[in-house]
């Protein structure tokens, strides 16, 4: 009987122990940039509770905009000092091209194509420059919305670039104002409204739903959109090696979660981009889309082939393929 007693204590005690185990809470601390009234940041304030709910507590995600600089992100979750990040492709421009190919002018002009063309090609070439420079497991992308100009005067035809210091947020955005005679000027986020305030800079590129949360409308009143730098990406990537150290059972649901989370994001754009718009305007705002015409005397041969052999070059330097990933949107773009 004693015997029976101590291996009954024994089994209670180990199924106590194992169902501690399985019940633990897995705390991943996870950076991002805290770009007010974006898609963005939209998205990001759903994951916590959503990944919460769908590992059923088993997994934390604690997010952090000021534990490690927004820039400095990435190389953070390659040397494991983030466990992930919801990385924003613009930091990128320089050390991996290939993260910003919807940058480009005209080549990818609209979320929607770029969309399409995720799964098909784009998603897998971005994720293994994510594993091969990052040590980092790419789970879901996403886009910025509608991009836009601001300044305190109208600015709606190519000539009125010229001469203006421009506030840039990436390397081919910097190629092209070049070209039509601007002085690209890299500004901190958290600086670009003050910024343009006080004649630091003359124009400052950001999307419509940045302008209306960090409130250009004091400052300036004037939105144009000339489509530069169409699709401004982010991905949420984790250390391979805390990805690797997630229970068997919870990958799949992570990256179910994550896919779904990605495919809402998506299917939101146009509807975030009409309302932000809105929004634009009734702070005073006057905001004009730029005739075609017009975007295609900006996305002329002689101003882009520059930007292109930049970005190529670019490439060259880290070691991708930038000509060959061209060559293959183009393709696919055909075939749409």
């Amino acid at each position: 009987m004693s015997t029976f007693k101590n291996l009954f204590c024994a089994a209670i005690v180990s199924s106590m122990i194992g169902s501690t185990a399985l019940a633990e809470t897995i705390t991943w601390n996870v950076g991002y940039i805290n770009a007010a009234g974006s898609s963005y940041v939209e998205t990001i304030k759903t994951v916590p509770e959503r990944i919460s709910k769908a590992t059923n507590g088993r997994l934390k995600i604690e997010l952090y905009d000021t534990l490690v600089a927004g820039p400095d992100q990435p190389a953070a979750v390659r040397d494991g000092s983030l466990d992930a990040t919801f990385a924003v492709g613009p930091w990128l421009s320089a050390e991996a091209p290939l993260l910003n190919v919807g940058m480009l002018p005209g080549l990818l002009t609209d979320v929607p194509t770029y969309h399409k063309l995720l799964d098909p090609y784009i998603r897998g070439a971005v994720a293994k420059v994510w594993q091969e420079k990052y040590n980092a497991r790419q789970l879901a992308t996403g886009v910025f919305e509608l991009q836009c100009v601001i300044s305190k005067e109208p600015l709606l035809t190519v000539e009125g670039f010229k001469g203006k210091k421009v506030r840039v947020h990436n390397n081919s955005a910097a190629d092209l104002m070049l070209q039509v005679g601007a002085a690209p000027t890299a500004v901190p986020f958290g600086e670009i409204v003050p910024a343009l305030q006080r004649g630091i800079v003359d124009v400052v590129m950001t999307s419509v739903g940045t302008a209306n949360g960090i409130g250009f409308s004091s400052v300036a009143k004037n939105v144009s959109i000339w489509n530069i730098g169409a699709v401004i990406t982010w991905s949420f990537v984790v250390n391979e090696d805390v990805w690797n150290k997630l229970p068997a059972d919870l990958k799949p649901l992570v990256e179910q979660e994550f896919r779904k989370i990605e495919d809402e994001h998506f299917a939101n754009n146009a509807a975030f981009n009409a309302k932000n718009v809105e929004m634009l305007k009734k702070s005073g705002m006057d905001v004009t889309f730029v005739p075609q015409a017009e975007i295609d005397r900006l996305f002329s041969p002689e101003h882009i082939k520059p930007v292109y052999d930049s970005w190529y070059a670019l490439n060259d330097k880290s070691g991708t393929d930038g000509r060959a990933m061209v060559k293959k949107i183009q393709e696919l773009k055909k075939q749409l």
